[in-house]
């Protein structure tokens, strides 16, 4: 074994320990994430529900007015 493997390997061993030991951390932040993430896509927080405009109906459409000119 080489020294570039056994700077890979005890690199990796390294940073698999120090992900094993924050586990608890790392798993809060995850849940915190979901959480804000579901929080944030509430439909309140997507603007009105009235996007499309409707006329009152007792106005006539432009299209409609076009057609009876013709």
């Amino acid at each position: 074994m080489n020294l570039t493997n056994l700077i890979l390997w005890s690199t990796g061993i390294i940073t698999a320990l120090a992900g094993v030991h924050n586990i608890d951390f790392i798993h809060r932040t995850i849940l915190k994430a979901q959480a804000q993430l579901i929080y944030e896509s509430r439909t309140e927080t997507w603007g009105s529900p009235k996007f499309l405009f409707q006329e009152p109906k007792g106005k006539k459409s432009s299209s409609k007015v076009t057609q009876e000119r013709n």
